[in-house]
């Protein structure tokens, strides 16, 4: 990891022992500073959260509103972080909701590292923090706003080159707040502190992965999709003889069973595609499984960036 930068800001962020209520300042300050650039603009705009209890895969929901008292504090006071799990969208909204449609001008980076090394990354983020042992997410300041899309299209190639998530790159993407506890059962509820902090504006950006053919081709057929047409248990009827037995078994799912929603839905689209089922029968089966449901929501352009991305990575790996 490289030196750490700017260790005055937020104290209680950086390590475990502080009290709740200074915990909660640092977390409303360090939001704040993420969302402040964002919020210069005469619009009403959003910042979004999703909590979700301790022992519970069920996420719940809550927006502020910026331009006026923002009651942030009292917010993460309402779902305290000893007993939920606290999530934020870096970016902010125009309206109270959670679509990619409703996003604002991006000015940040971001990118789910998992194990990767954040030095690796051209250029380094600005701002590195710890979701468990080994695991980080991270920020880059950069020093002009882009469309989601764009912004999207730098993620996704910071992604791409230097490690991390494939499937995080959209602009309705939750991360880990620090100062909170990861309460997954695998882990012994570790605190989320801070790791690297940089103010210092990012001029240069990451160079866009080349357009592929496939992955663009599919994405076509994707978005003419209704995925209200399918569903999981009639594509599990009719193609279960073929079917492995770990997409058969999380097409049944009613609710969140696996611990990990991502592979959950690559196995589902890998597992279907693989036995000749179509774009549209795909997006069906994803669209009402829980696993998609729990991460994503109703947003269907997660749905056609999943299904396409995962299609394009399957046959690219059968060539």
């Amino acid at each position: 990891m490289y030196p750490i930068i700017k260790t005055s800001e937020f104290p209680s962020l950086w390590k475990d022992g502080a009290s709740d209520r200074t915990v909660i300042r640092d977390q409303v300050d360090f939001l704040t500073t993420l969302w402040e650039p964002q919020n210069r603009v005469s619009q009403d705009l959003f910042g979004a959260f999703c909590f979700k209890r301790r022992g519970s895969s069920k996420m719940v929901q809550e927006f502020e509103w910026l331009n006026e008292d923002v009651k942030i504090g009292r917010l993460l006071r309402k779902y305290d972080r000893h007993k939920w799990d606290q999530y934020f969208s870096p970016n902010v909204y125009t309206r109270a909701k959670r679509l990619v449609k409703c996003v604002h001008l991006c000015r940040l980076g971001w990118c789910d590292i998992d194990k990767g090394d954040p030095s690796s990354f051209v250029p380094l983020p600005s701002v590195v923090w710890e979701t468990s042992p080994g695991n980080t997410q991270a920020l880059w300041f950069w020093d002009r706003p882009h469309t989601p899309k764009r912004a999207s299209a730098f993620s996704k190639a910071l992604t791409y080159r230097y490690g991390g998530d494939k499937g995080g790159s959209a602009p309705n993407k939750l991360l880990r707040l620090p100062g909170s506890f990861n309460h997954k059962s695998v882990y012994a509820k570790p605190f989320i502190p801070l790791r690297h902090y940089d103010t210092r504006l990012i001029f240069k950006r990451p160079e866009q992965l080349p357009d592929q053919g496939r992955s663009n081709a599919v994405r076509s057929q994707a978005t003419k999709v209704l995925p209200e047409g399918q569903d999981r248990l009639s594509v599990w009827r009719k193609y279960r003889a073929k079917l492995k037995v770990p997409t058969g078994q999380l097409l049944r799912h009613d609710h969140v069973v696996a611990p990990d929603r991502s592979r959950s839905i690559f196995l589902i689209v890998a597992g279907l595609h693989e036995v000749g089922a179509s774009v549209a029968e795909i997006a069906g089966a994803v669209w009402t499984s829980p696993y998609f449901r729990d991460k994503y929501g109703e947003d269907q352009n997660a749905l056609e960036t999943e299904v396409s991305r995962i299609i394009a990575w399957v046959e690219g790996r059968n060539d």
